[in-house]
């Protein structure tokens, strides 16, 4: 019995001391996990610390690098196309005669801020505009130097609705326009419209003084309105017609520009980008034809690349925003033909002065009949809204 009782006391004190010995060795165990624990809890966080503002440090100097670049590149290319301010004539009131056969002048402030706006938009143009390029000799090249307002000082503006648009709201200071809403060449010597010397036709505006330059927009009206073998015909005799009132200038004849079909009112769906497509091509063929008009092509700025007009560039699908109409101020500043050429030109068809005396003949009668009908129009019931409103209202799809 007492070798029993010390067997059990003998194990009871082993266990003691392994439970005891147990207990000690633990806590360094725990004591080692903690400080493991730590170190990479912590050794994660200072790596998150270090990247964290090392990335954006980076990413800043990238970025302001490039801001830099960009600025540079636009200072450069605002300096090479904004004209001299000081061309523009001073003294008048900027908003005399713009409808109407006086010369329009401004002083050199707004002339320099026009200019300017229209060297902003033009780059915006490079940004969104795919373009459409044309190989042709009649098409209006691209000119090294960019002329000011000043340039157009001896021009005459000839066009519909899209024309008056860009009188208004591209920021030109200088030139003359005839122009009126439903203006077309279908009925251009039926038509009358409204300038700051009364209700005339397009044909009594060209008979007074003489121009160097005639810019013409017209075609959006006549979309659609007759048989297309008519169109070229029609379009030509009144070119010609033009010439004859003006021996000496140069004509420029824009071409038609797309619309955005998606915004075309309802019956007006003939306004769409097929016609234009067919319109222009006989518009060019006169260009090719007469050796004294050039083809404007607009579409290389206004095209979206799939022959419509860039999204957004128009509120009803036809008529430009302003800053559309300025891009359209700034390609007319860099598409021009030089003087010397012109010359050239002119001196090689024999300067063609003196006109065929059948359309001259024709141009006097179209205008004395033309005369004729707005005397009569006033007398009866004065000039329609519809033909020489100088303001477009209303949800009006034609130009």
């Amino acid at each position: 019995m007492p070798s029993s009782q010390t067997t059990t006391k003998t194990s009871s004190t082993v266990r003691r001391r392994r439970k005891g010995n147990s207990g000690r060795t633990m806590i360094p165990r725990l004591l080692v996990l903690v400080f493991v624990f730590i170190a990479v809890f912590e050794g994660r966080i200072i790596h998150t610390l270090l990247t964290h503002r090392v990335s954006p440090s980076s990413s800043g100097v990238t970025a302001t690098q490039g801001k830099t670049a960009s600025d540079a590149s636009q200072n450069q290319d605002k300096t090479a196309s904004t004209p001299s301010a000081g061309a523009a004539s001073t003294g008048s009131n900027p908003d005399q005669g713009l409808a109407g056969l006086a010369t329009v002048s401004v002083s050199g402030t707004a002339t320099a801020q026009a200019d300017t706006a229209g060297t902003d938009t033009s780059q915006q143009t490079d940004a969104s505009g795919s373009g459409e390029t044309i190989d042709s000799a009649a098409v209006v090249p691209a000119q090294s130097d960019s002329v000011d307002d000043s340039y157009f000082s001896d021009a005459v503006f000839i066009g519909d609705s899209r024309m008056e648009g860009f009188r208004n709201a591209s920021g030109i200071t200088q030139g003359t326009f005839l122009t009126g809403v439903g203006l077309s060449i279908n009925d251009m010597d039926k038509q009358i419209i409204s300038t700051a010397d009364g209700n005339i036709s397009v044909y009594q505006g060209l008979s007074g003084r003489q121009y160097k330059r005639i810019y013409l927009m017209l075609g959006t009206n006549d979309l659609g309105f007759y048989p297309w073998d008519q169109f070229q015909p029609t379009f030509e005799k009144a070119i010609k017609q033009f010439h004859a009132l003006q021996p000496d200038a140069v004509i420029y004849i824009c071409s038609v520009i797309y619309v955005e079909e998606s915004k075309i009112a309802k019956g007006f769906e003939y306004d769409n980008n097929q016609n234009v497509q067919t319109i222009n091509q006989y518009i060019l063929s006169t260009c090719e034809d007469l050796w004294y008009s050039y083809y404007l092509n607009l579409n290389e700025i206004f095209s979206d690349g799939n022959h419509e007009l860039i999204p957004g560039a128009s509120a009803d699908g036809i008529h430009l925003e302003p800053e559309y109409c300025a891009q359209m101020l700034t390609y007319l500043k860099s598409h021009y033909i030089s003087d010397s050429d012109w010359s050239q030109v002119f001196a090689a068809n024999g300067g063609d002065s003196s006109a065929s005396g059948a359309e001259t003949e024709g141009a006097a009668v179209k205008t004395s009949s033309s005369a004729s009908q707005t005397d009569e129009s006033t007398a009866q019931s004065g000039v329609s809204a519809a033909t020489s409103g100088s303001a477009d209202t209303g949800n009006v799809s034609a130009g």
